[in-house]
């Protein structure tokens, strides 16, 4: 586990952000660009959300998919200066902690930090 400071301030993207157990259905209105800044990413509807989910996360037919694992796509709101506990990176992003708030897990985009002690 690597320790990240956030390098650049950042609002979450939605209020709602989707969360998924292993096992649910889902519908893939979209994948992002597999040349892009974010390449990785699939926008999947489940029956009550929808959201941006990790192409590794889900076993896809055509534009239906089920998740392999549970997800959540918690993003933290970014203050500089604050420190990220990674437990893993996934297609651009981290998926940990702050160090101030352990039992709060979410996500960082990569570009808004930089490796930290």
């Amino acid at each position: 586990m690597r320790r990240y400071r956030v390098i650049k301030e950042r609002k979450p993207e939605t209020l709602n952000p989707i969360k998924l157990k292993e096992g649910q259905s889902v519908i893939v209105k979209d994948e992002s660009d597999p040349n892009g800044e974010w390449a990785g990413w699939l926008y999947c509807e489940s029956k009550d959300n929808e959201g941006w989910v990790p192409k590794q996360l889900v076993r896809r037919k055509s534009d239906l998919g089920c998740l392999e694992y549970d997800y959540d796509a918690n993003e933290f709101e970014l203050t500089v200066g604050e420190v990220i506990q990674s437990e893993y990176i996934l297609n651009g992003w981290v998926w940990g902690y702050k160090v101030n708030i352990p039992e709060k897990h979410g996500w960082t985009p990569l570009n808004h930090v930089e490796r930290y002690k």
